[in-house]
């Protein structure tokens, strides 16, 4: 019964070491738009896996969808942050008014269209201050997702830790000059995320 406890435990053990090292070593590359919405997002993605996971992370700003998106299939970007507004139209789907629905449907069309993960949502967040509102969600590739398998429990720390009020203040401070990298790990600090 010891060698039997001992064995689950070292196999246990040696589990949560190999996935604490998957993302190790490694450069990530996460494609977003110029604005200051996902240049925002995308500084909160790259130092919470840097932080938590010691993946270098490199962000690259691109001028269009159209850019971004030939990026992903060249395997040049493994990570992007996407609404469900510009989703539905990258699948030329008609546009679906309630954003949790439109998640769901976008999350299935994504992987069976583009062989791209949606993962955990960061919330519903205005394009602008009295705007709209999406869903906003990292969105990673099945080849990133096979390769770093504990990325998704790091990224989806940042499900739901953002609302509306607080995005729009980041967003400003952003705005008003501040480095989104700062304005980033200074929220994520102030969460206790990193």
């Amino acid at each position: 019964m010891k060698k039997l406890s001992f064995f689950l435990l070292t196999a246990t053990l040696f589990i949560f070491i190999r996935q604490a090292d998957a993302c190790v070593g490694r450069t990530l590359y996460i494609g977003t738009l110029n604005s200051p919405h996902e240049q925002l997002l995308s500084e909160m993605l790259s130092v919470l896996i840097n932080g938590r996971t010691g993946t270098t992370v490199e962000i690259k700003y691109y001028k269009d969808i159209e850019e971004l998106y030939s990026a992903i299939k060249k395997n040049e970007v493994g990570i992007t942050i996407e609404n469900t507004d510009r989703a539905m139209e990258i699948l030329a789907m008609p546009k679906e008014e309630n954003p949790e629905k439109a998640y769901n449907i976008l999350k299935e069309a994504f992987r069976n269209n583009l062989n791209l993960v949606w993962l955990n949502p960061f919330g519903i967040l205005p394009v602008s201050e009295g705007g709209k509102k999406y869903y906003y969600g990292p969105v990673i590739t099945a080849d990133v997702l096979a390769n770093f398998p504990a990325l998704p429990r790091v990224i989806n720390k940042l499900s739901g830790v953002v609302n509306e009020e607080t995005f729009l203040k980041l967003v400003k401070a952003v705005f008003s000059g501040e480095k989104p990298k700062k304005v980033a790990r200074d929220f994520l600090k102030a969460r206790k995320l990193i």
